[in-house]
């Protein structure tokens, strides 16, 4: 029976740049075969694209992790096209990848700060190998925010109905919302802005007050130098991808894969090229309603908010 072979992809984290700390222990590839990732954000100042590269040998493979001819190709160009205007990306190791497994000294990555915008292919020239890279995605538009609506009062209305909802159009299979509850911490000493996330995995949140209060009861900590606490108000943070970016989390996670059939959307290359965008409603008022249970419920009255 034919065996299939095992490649090991270097895979990032949520925002493309983190570093992996798992051991090195499948069969890999009997020769090199690019690994890239770039992720479009219109929010970015600057943009990265990461590549390196699946290796093998008959040296241990947590040996061949630590050595960066391993990991990274030579002699490399990284443009970035649009229509009409072509940017060639600089190299640079100026996010350091956490130690560990992989070489961690030098990270590289290739980087411009132009403004990238609309369709925007990545193409990638490998001299010493004869060969081209290439992934295209297309810029994502602002999330449009349904409820609450923005340009009304900026009031979360608790208990008026029994929930407050939040519901906005990203792409159900890779989008997050966060909650934001900002508030004052006051000490003799003086005082801290501090806020609590409530993050959920959809662009439908439903959020019940008693659930909130119970949440804040939670991840709030009952520190005895704390005089007492205002609430500040909401922000609503949001963030989603494009289809490309919903197929690969479909069957991948942002993490280090042993994978016989790795996804990936680009020509001549494993990894992904896709688009992301964020979004935001700030500085929303809770009602009178939902400040007056805080400071009063026996959930949350330890907490020492005050009314306003």
């Amino acid at each position: 029976m034919k065996t299939k072979p095992y490649f090991i992809c270097i895979l990032i984290a949520c925002r493309l740049l983190s570093g992996c700390e798992e051991d090195v222990n499948a069969p890999l590839a009997k020769s090199p075969y690019p690994v890239v990732y770039f992720i479009l954000d219109k929010d970015d100042t600057a943009h990265y694209v990461r590549l390196t590269k699946t290796f093998s040998g008959p040296v241990d493979a947590n040996v061949m992790a630590q050595n960066p001819d391993s990991l990274y190709y030579k002699n490399v160009r990284v443009f970035a096209e649009m229509s009409g205007k072509t940017v060639e990306m600089e190299p640079t190791d100026e996010i350091k990848r956490d130690s560990g497994v992989f070489f961690s000294d030098y990270s590289l990555l290739y980087k411009t700060t132009y403004r990238l915008c609309g369709g925007v292919r990545i193409h990638i020239f490998l001299p010493d190998y004869g060969s081209e890279v290439i992934g295209s995605t297309e810029m994502m538009g602002t999330p449009v925010f349904k409820k609450p609506e923005p340009g009304k009062k900026k009031v979360l209305s608790f208990y008026e109905p029994e929930y407050v909802q939040i519901q906005w159009n990203g792409i159900k299979s890779v989008c997050q919302t966060t909650i934001r509850f900002k508030y004052l911490e006051i000490t003799d000493s003086g005082l801290d802005t501090c806020h609590v996330d409530w993050t959920r995995k959809s662009a439908d949140f439903a959020i019940l007050p008693q659930d909130l209060l119970d949440y804040l009861n939670h991840w709030i900590p009952d520190k005895p130098e704390v005089r007492y606490r205002k609430v500040l108000g909401f922000d609503i943070l949001v963030t989603t991808g494009n289809g490309q970016l919903a197929s690969y989390m479909k069957y991948k996670d942002w993490s280090i894969d042993f994978i016989d059939s790795p996804y990936s959307n680009l020509i001549n290359a494993y990894g992904l090229v896709a688009a992301r965008v964020s979004g935001k409603l700030t500085d929303y008022l809770p009602n009178q309603r939902f400040i007056d249970t805080l400071v009063t419920n026996s959930l949350t009255e330890h907490l020492r908010f005050v009314k306003w």
